[in-house]
C-alpha cells in the first residue's frame, strides 16, 4: 500500500542481545501489508550477531535504516531512533517479539477511521506453554479522559509502546529517562493527555513474548524499584491536573510494590540492605492507598493478600510476600 493516502510510518526497534528472536522480528515488519514504513533498527552494542543481522537486513531492503550505538540502555535506542524518525505516525516494535502481517495497516486505518491520534490493538502473550489474548471485544473510541483512566488501570490496556500508533506530533518535546527501566510509564500517560482520541481495536495483531530473560522477568530490587519510581514520578506529576484520577494514580503506586515485597529475598544481602530506607518510605507512603488498590486494580486473591503486607517493610512481611509469591508460581507456572 502506497501513493498520495499512505502516509509514512517510522517503526522504531530497539536491539539488544535478542539474536534468537531477532529475524522473526524483522521478517514480520518487512513484510508488512502496508509498505510505506520507515524502518529504524537501533543496535545498543549488542554483543552478538544483532548488528550483523540488523546491516544485512538493511542491505536488502532500502526502507531500513540502521544505528550503530555503543550501548546505554533501553531508553537511550528508543531516544537515538526518536531522533531520527521522519513520518507522520510512529510505531514501536520490540525486538524479540512479532507483528501479524497487516497491523500496520489494521492500526492506520482504524485511528483515519475514528479521528483519532493513538491506536491500539489487541495482543497475544506468548508463555511457554500457552497463549492469551489481552484486547477489547469490539472497537471503543475514547476521549482524552476516559483513555488516560483505562491506560492508569494497567491491564486491558497497558503502558507498552509497541502495540499502540501514535500520531508523530504527540511526541514533540518528549523523551525516555534514560538509565533507567520501565521507562514507557514514564512517558506513555504524557502522550495520551496530548491525545484528544483514543481508539481501541479488538484483533491481536501484536504478538508479545514473556520470556525469563526480559526486563518485566527481572526480578532484581533495583529494576522494581524503578518501576515504583516511575508509577510515583507519574503521580506526583499528574495529581493537580488530574484530581479526578488521583485514588487511581496512588492505587497504582501501591500496586508496584507488589512486585518489590514479593522479590525481596530473591535479592542478595547487600541489595536488601542497600534499599531498606526506600522501602520504609514505600510502605508508609503506601499504607493508606493499599484497600482502595486492591478494589480498583485487577490483582487477584494473591495480589490482594501482597498488598496487605505493603505496609510493613519488616523482615515476616516480605517472607510472607515471598511465599504467597512461591505459592502463586507453582500454581500459574509464572511469577506474580
Amino acid at each position: 500500500m502506497r501513493g498520495v493516502d499512505s502516509p509514512k510510518i517510522s517503526v522504531i526497534v530497539p536491539v539488544y542481545k535478542v539474536e534468537p528472536y531477532l529475524r522473526k522480528c524483522l521478517d514480520s515488519i518487512v513484510n508488512q501489508t502496508y509498505e510505506n514504513l520507515e524502518i529504524i533498527l537501533v543496535d545498543d552494542g549488542s554483543p552478538d550477531n544483532c548488528g550483523a543481522i540488523c546491516d544485512e537486513y538493511a542491505a536488502r531492503d532500502k526502507r531500513i535504516t540502521v544505528i550503530h550505538k555503543p550501548n546505554g540502555g533501553v531508553s537511550s535506542a528508543r531516544n537515538a531512533g526518536l531522533a531520527a524518525a521522519t513520518g507522520e505516525w510512529l510505531g514501536w516494535v520490540d525486538s524479540d517479539d512479532w507483528i501479524e502481517p497487516d497491523m500496520f495497516e489494521y492500526l492506520l486505518h482504524g485511528a483515519r477511521k475514528y479521528g483519532a491520534d493513538i491506536a491500539v490493538c489487541g495482543r497475544m502473550e506468548i508463555f511457554k506453554d500457552k497463549k492469551a489474548f489481552r484486547g477489547w471485544q469490539e472497537e471503543k473510541s475514547l476521549d482524552r479522559r476516559t483513555g488516560l483512566e483505562l491506560l492508569l488501570e494497567n491491564d486491558v490496556m497497558q503502558n507498552y509502546c509497541a502495540d499502540k500508533l501514535f500520531r508523530k506530533s504527540l511526541w514533540n518535546g518528549i523523551v525516555f529517562p534514560e538509565g533507567r527501566t520501565f521507562e514507557d510509564i514514564a512517558v506513555m500517560y504524557r502522550l495520551f493527555e496530548r491525545a484528544k482520541k483514543v481508539i481501541c481495536l479488538p484483533e491481536a495483531r501484536y504478538n508479545y513474548i514473556q520470556r525469563s530473560g526480559s526486563i518485566v522477568a527481572d526480578v532484581s530490587l533495583e529494576n522494581r524499584l524503578n518501576h515504583y519510581q516511575a508509577a510515583r514520578e507519574r503521580y506526583e506529576d499528574m495529581k493537580e491536573r488530574w484530581p479526578e484520577l488521583e485514588e487511581l494514580l496512588l492505587a497504582q503506586c501501591a500496586a508496584s510494590a507488589i512486585g518489590i515485597w514479593c522479590g525481596y529475598y530473591k535479592n542478595p544481602r547487600q541489595a536488601r540492605e542497600k534499599s531498606k530506607s526506600q522501602l520504609c518510605e514505600i510502605a508508609k507512603f503506601s499504607a493508606p492507598h493499599v484497600k482502595r488498590a486492591g478494589e480498583s486494580i485487577g490483582v487477584g486473591l494473591a495480589g490482594r493478600l501482597v498488598l496487605a503486607l505493603v505496609p510493613y517493610a519488616t523482615w515476616w512481611s516480605f517472607f510472607m510476600a515471598w511465599c504467597v509469591s512461591k505459592l502463586y508460581e507453582l500454581k500459574h507456572g509464572r511469577p506474580l
